[in-house]
């Protein structure tokens, strides 16, 4: 994770949902607890990302609905290909087998996932920046690297009030440029934005950063699992 990642305040609640999916996916047997709460055959689980795309062909998802922790699609903010949701209602989120994802806000690797990065990311001649090589990873069928997908992503960036300066060691932002307020890319009730409310213990009262898109919804959390062929990429 990036010291700059943000999450929801029911990011447990997600992380929950997830492993459901992830585990349904990879179609653990029910008759036997796997290793991981995720299921187990994973090499890489992207959680946090800035673009992420499903396999060519590969039509499994399963879906999130009536999930409040989704952010509004005119609120969604990437810098390459996403799945187009356009067939899902506004708070949906979909899960996937990803050919590759863009920036690391977070991800997680299994034992064996972490052996072939650091086999083929180090050992290997590789030059390129590590989302890149991690991408690539998801992308090459022959790696044998088996890598999650969700969308829209469930951990963001957070850029922080003051100078932009302070947003990357390699943006162009300069201490003149300041900002007055934080904000967090695709977290609907950010932890970072939030946090005064939960250190006194008042979670509940946590708001979104865009209340006038954040729909009330009422009942839980609904799942579906589809392989239906869609057309759902967006390049």
């Amino acid at each position: 994770m990036e010291d700059d990642a943000d999450w929801d305040v029911d990011f447990r609640s997600q992380l929950e949902f997830f492993a459901l999916g992830s585990q349904t996916l990879l179609d653990t047997p029910t008759a036997s607890e796997p290793v991981s709460p995720y299921g187990d055959g994973w090499d890489l689980i992207w959680l946090g990302h800035c673009a992420s795309q499903p396999v060519d062909g590969d039509y499994r998802r399963f879906l999130m609905k009536n999930d409040r922790t989704v952010t509004p699609a005119n609120h969604r903010v990437n810098f390459g290909g996403v799945p187009d949701m356009s067939m899902y209602d506004n708070s949906t989120r979909v899960m996937y087998f990803t050919k590759g994802s863009t920036c690391t806000y977070a991800y997680a690797l299994s034992f064996h996932g972490a052996q072939k990065v650091l086999k083929w990311l180090s050992m290997d001649v590789y030059n390129k920046p590590v989302d890149f090589g991690l991408h690539d990873m998801c992308a090459e069928e022959e790696r044998g690297f088996k890598c999650l997908g969700v969308f829209p992503q469930i951990i963001g960036d957070h850029k922080p009030a003051g100078g932009a300066n302070k947003d990357s060691d390699i943006g162009d932002g300069t201490a003149s440029q300041v900002r007055e307020k934080g904000f967090s890319y695709n977290v609907v009730r950010s932890t970072r934005l939030n946090v005064d409310l939960l250190i006194d213990g008042k979670r509940d009262k946590a708001t979104s950063q865009w209340p006038e898109d954040t729909p009330e919804l009422s009942g839980p959390v609904e799942f579906e699992i589809t392989e239906e062929p869609v057309d759902d990429t967006d390049d």
